[in-house]
């Protein structure tokens, strides 16, 4: 088995070489992640400039890369320098990423690219608390999302992804042990409501923070509302074809507009 892990949080990131240790005797391990934290990046590619790579020493990977790029880059790259692979897992991030805001997400975007070239993946995320969320993952245990993270590559592995589902985003309570049931669950709507926060420099010149308030309750059957408030392990599968499932003769009065 070939295996592809890479991240949003950057190469030296424990979440990711947690990932590599939990994976490496599944099949031979590749890393390609950034070289620098690109937490809510998306699905950013970079266009205009050249992209840089870097052997980087990840104990239990056959080969890894840093790649001064996206977390798309990284999956581009591998791509194109490893050629295929039979599963694809992008984490474990430092922080949650729940609900329909995934498409911010550079870990979960990470895995739809992959999935997009016909891979099965897992985007795979730990909850931790919010000033450690863009560090590199000092202090925190990574020991029962690394189990769940197995459990989950195995039965891929072994089962595949059934048709319709394309990637799997899996999110981990921080109060989680190997007991914790895991709830098969949608996407929450939303997660945060940004807004802009207005600040003066000391020269007197305004600037700007994206800011979120957090919203604390969440329908039941949501990934958000297995993680927060039942304190379940959260499997969403994604499918990447988001065309709408309607009858498409509900749309027919725009032929007229």
């Amino acid at each position: 088995m070939r295996i592809l892990i890479t991240n949003d949080d950057g190469i030296y990131s424990r979440g990711l070489r947690a990932a590599v240790e939990a994976l490496r005797d599944l099949g031979d391990v590749y890393v390609a992640a950034p070289l620098f934290q690109r937490s809510a990046s998306g699905r950013a590619m970079t266009l205009h400039r050249p992209l840089r790579a870097k052997l980087i020493e990840v104990p239990g990977a056959r080969v890894a890369y840093g790649i001064d790029g996206t977390p798309t880059d990284c999956v581009i790259f591998a791509m194109a320098r490893f050629s295929e692979f039979d599963l694809a897992v992008s984490g474990i991030n430092l922080g949650e990423n729940l609900s329909t805001e995934i498409t911010v997400s550079g870990t979960a975007s990470a895995a739809i690219e992959a999935a997009t070239h016909g891979i099965p993946s897992i985007a795979i995320s730990l909850e931790v608390e919010w000033k450690k969320v863009l560090g590199e993952g000092e202090d925190i245990d990574f020991s029962t999302a690394s189990f769940f993270l197995r459990k989950i590559a195995e039965a891929v592995l072994e089962e595949g992804l059934p048709e319709g589902v394309d990637m799997l985003n899996v999110n981990i309570p921080s109060d989680a042990t190997p007991e914790t049931p895991m709830e098969l669950t949608r996407l929450a709507r939303k997660r945060y409501c940004p807004t802009i926060e207005e600040r003066v420099d000391p020269r007197g010149h305004s600037y700007y923070w994206i800011v979120g308030r957090k919203r604390r309750e969440f329908e039941p059957g949501t990934d958000a509302y297995a993680l927060k408030v039942e304190r379940k392990v959260s499997v969403t599968p994604i499918n990447i074809d988001m065309t709408a499932g309607v009858d498409l003769r509900k749309l027919e009065y725009l032929r007229r507009v």
